[in-house]
């Protein structure tokens, strides 16, 4: 169960009257088939399902989240250039685009040429039309540079270290972290003396390399630099070089099924907690967790699983796990909002000086991120259960243990989701009746929170008939 974190940045400029739309495509299909026969690229728009339960700031933040994409002349200006298609993110058609560009900011626009190549993005909403001006330019200037798939023919026929870097540089502009393969590639155009380099260095550490290869090996010759690069780079840098390098390791070792570079992967991610040996064991395990099962190397997960959530989450009491969780909240929106503030912010002298401007109002560019929920433990606990019974398992020893997890993800957060997980296991363990009970729970639950109750009653049926 994913949650959204609203980040909000504020910038100064007019505000102009919004009142037409955008003309949308039918679909995402039809939107490149257009482009194709047009010459022109796709301008996709990735929204939230609904803005509403996200507008949730401090009292004295006056926001609007109305957006100059409404304006008439974006709107001609939009459509004179580009094909669009504006969705959710819950539309299953562009989910490989948001992988592939790493998109996790919305509302996201993302520019595609129509071979669905991704060749330039933004997001946050704004109120300012100028804004969104100086996007489309930028977007039409990007345009019409080398492709992608172009430098890519360039890279396997040359090989240079030069062609390498033009691919990897345009690659890292659209958002794409995952240069490993290429990263191994450049290392070897290099000569030894070129690891001593500082720039060189986070170049290499920027593409993520594999844990286990030759590129990281290279970069962490000289211990003193990398030393001093994780001294003087700021923290959201060095956050995104591990965990470019956690997640390239990861997937890299799941596609092949390498144990060997997951473990590596697993004990870089372990490395990075220093003399915290807890959060190293967990973060550790937790990598591992994912590979068994991507993989799906059911004995494995189920084995580490049960260590792990024992250890990390069961052995601490309710208050203490929610007094963590709120200084993690409260760490994790300083750096999203440091991050965002080196991208997004302008200085605070330049808002004092626009703010003295006669006629000036204020305008406001609203961000929405993808973040981990404020009731992490609870979420944790309860897919962790909600796994063990997914798995199937018939294990008594292994469903007792997810049932203990669901039932402290309840005395965490008691919401309706939640009572649902447990009312799965207690069945699959054979108290129908507790079973039954907590499904009711879970029912009225879900009408309290006004989400809708149909698949909670169905589940119902089948759990008195002893169908489920």
């Amino acid at each position: 169960m994913k949650s959204i974190l609203i980040i909000t940045a504020f910038l100064i400029s007019s505000l102009a009257s919004f009142s037409q739309k955008l003309k949308s495509a039918k679909s995402l299909t039809t939107a490149f088939s257009t482009a194709a026969k047009s010459g022109k690229p796709v301008f996709l728009i990735i929204n939230t399902p609904t803005i509403d339960h996200l507008k949730k700031l401090p009292e004295n933040a006056k926001v609007d989240f109305t957006s100059a994409l409404d304006d008439k002349e974006v709107i001609s200006k939009v459509e004179e250039n580009f094909v669009v298609y504006n969705t959710t993110m819950v539309d299953t058609s562009v989910r490989s685009i948001m992988r592939s560009g790493n998109i996790k900011q919305f509302p996201a626009y993302i520019f595609l040429r129509s071979n669905r190549e991704i060749f330039f993005s933004e997001s946050a909403n704004s109120t300012d039309k100028n804004r969104y001006f100086s996007m489309i330019e930028r977007a039409k200037a990007a345009f019409k540079e080398k492709s992608i798939s172009d430098l890519e023919k360039d890279a396997q026929q040359k090989g240079d270290a030069a062609t390498l870097k033009k691919l990897i540089d345009a690659r890292k502009k659209i958002g794409i972290t995952n240069n490993a393969d290429l990263i191994e590639q450049y290392v070897g155009n290099l000569k030894i003396s070129d690891f001593n380099n500082y720039d060189n260095v986070v170049y290499i550490l920027e593409a993520g390399p594999y844990a286990d290869g030759t590129a990281y090996r290279l970069a962490y010759t000289n211990r003193k630099l990398i030393d001093s690069i994780y001294k003087t780079e700021p923290q959201y840098k060095r956050v995104a070089f591990n965990n470019a390098i956690i997640s390239n390791t990861m997937i890299a070792a799941a596609k092949d099924k390498n144990l060997n570079k997951a473990m590596a992967g697993a004990n870089f991610a372990r490395s990075t907690w220093s003399r915290d040996y807890r959060g190293a064991d967990k973060s550790y395990n937790n990598q591992m967790l994912w590979y068994y099962s991507t993989v799906k190397d059911t004995a494995s997960y189920l084995r580490t699983a049960a260590y792990f959530y024992d250890n990390h989450y069961m052995n601490i009491g309710a208050d203490s796990i929610k007094k963590i969780e709120q200084r993690n909240h409260t760490v994790n929106s300083k750096n999203q909002s440091l991050q965002l503030g080196a991208k997004k912010m302008v200085s605070k002298e330049k808002m004092d000086s626009l703010m003295k401007l006669p006629g000036i109002k204020t305008v406001t560019s609203s961000i929405v991120s993808i973040s981990s929920s404020g009731n992490n433990y609870a979420n944790e606990l309860n897919n962790a259960a909600w796994k063990f019974y997914e798995i199937g398992t018939k294990n008594i020893n292994y469903l007792t243990k997810a049932m203990l997890w669901s039932r402290r993800s309840i005395e965490l957060n008691p919401i309706s989701g939640y009572y649902d997980t447990l009312a799965h296991i207690l069945y699959r363990i054979g108290y129908f009746e507790e079973a039954i009970k907590t499904q009711e729970i879970a029912i009225e639950k879900a009408k309290k929170e006004q989400i809708s109750t149909t698949n909670f009653e169905l589940e119902l049926k089948k759990i008195k008939a002893r169908t489920l």
